[in-house]
């Protein structure tokens, strides 16, 4: 965490800034703590950006998205601006630890036990992502958090909406990461079904295990011909034998030959089970393997911001506060047709 800047705002809807956790071409990621003391990372989109329609539609899609995505491997949203606020910001989870793109950057590959984990839980987030009907459409290292309890994935910033008359890019156009792209992706941003989802999931589950990517180091059109190629295999080569068919089904260029996050879940659960590892301890075996912590993560005793002191002749149509209490977000998730 860095230190705010002296034009960064000390405070954003109640939540009392900190720090500053990352910076991009659309705006700031601050380190927040909420009256509640829950521990936020708070987006907030840079000034003159926000008018900007492109802009602007991605960030509601990503506000809309995190409202309807829930599971214990997907950062939540916490609390988030108006609709039409003039600079608009949402705060998630925040979640302590490295990126899985920064773990495979100063380790080894993952072990084949640590590959079942991994892409059980990956294919249990995404279940719970398909479920809202949301395409996450940017699966990657780089959005994986491993964090103490577990990977979580975050950045639903090219989110897709099933129920959106219209998509965020037109034809022709690309959104994502090239070389975690699916055919279909590379292809065209119209149409895609979960599956694209699931073959990046694959793909990083190989260079997770590899530190090989299945086209090589290839880039630009290049990368798209042999990603859009039928005829041209991806490269599986040093995937442990245990996994292998699971990720070879994964990254298949036919969407309708790939597993769903469903059956993929149970390919790993089976791996694992051979491994005598039930999914619980794996989970808490790979979560103690994998969690680092960073020495710039922000400090774990932060007090909470004060209160402020509403009158007693208010109390009762006072405004409700910005930020959702803990206690309103649990009765949320765990209510009655809640799936646990």
């Amino acid at each position: 965490m860095k230190p705010l800047e002296p034009s960064d705002p000390r405070e954003v809807g109640g939540i009392e800034l900190h720090g500053r956790l990352g910076e991009g071409g659309m705006g700031v990621v601050y380190f927040g703590v909420t009256p509640d003391a829950e521990r936020v990372a708070v987006k907030v989109i840079r000034d003159g950006l926000s008018s900007q329609v492109g802009i602007r539609e991605r960030f509601d899609r990503e506000v809309r998205a995190m409202r309807m995505v829930q599971g214990p491997h997907v950062a939540g949203l916490v609390a988030a601006s108006e609709p039409d606020a003039d600079s608009p910001w949402l705060a998630m989870d925040h979640v302590r630890g490295e990126t899985l793109k920064e773990y495979l950057e100063g380790h080894p590959p993952l072990t084949a036990e640590m590959g079942a984990a991994l892409g059980f839980l990956l294919a249990e987030a995404l279940a719970d992502i398909h479920a809202a009907d949301i395409l996450h459409r940017d699966m990657k290292p780089a959005n994986i958090l491993l964090g103490p309890d577990g990977p979580k994935v975050i950045d639903f910033g090219l989110v897709d909406l099933a129920e959106a008359d219209d998509g965020l890019t037109q034809t022709g156009m690309r959104l994502g990461t090239p070389v975690f792209m699916s055919p279909e992706q590379v292809e065209s941003a119209k149409d895609l079904t979960p599956a694209t989802d699931v073959y990046s999931t694959g793909v990083t589950l190989l260079y997770a295990l590899t530190r090989h990517l299945p086209y090589g180091p290839m880039n630009g059109h290049a990368l798209y011909f042999a990603i859009a190629n039928p005829d041209k295999k991806p490269d599986l080569s040093g995937l442990p034998a245990s996994l292998e068919p699971a990720i070879e089904a994964m990254t298949a260029h036919d969407p309708e030959a790939r597993p769903t996050p469903a059956e993929a879940s149970a390919e790993f659960r089976g791996v694992l089970a051979a491994d005598g590892l039930t999914p619980w301890d794996a989970r808490v075996h790979f979560a103690t393997l994998t969690y680092v912590e960073r020495p710039d993560d922000p400090p774990s005793d932060i007090e909470p911001p004060r209160r402020p002191v509403r009158p007693r002749h208010r109390e009762r149509s006072a405004p409700r506060p910005v930020v959702a209490s803990l206690a309103d977000r649990l009765a949320l998730a765990y209510g009655p047709g809640t799936r646990l």
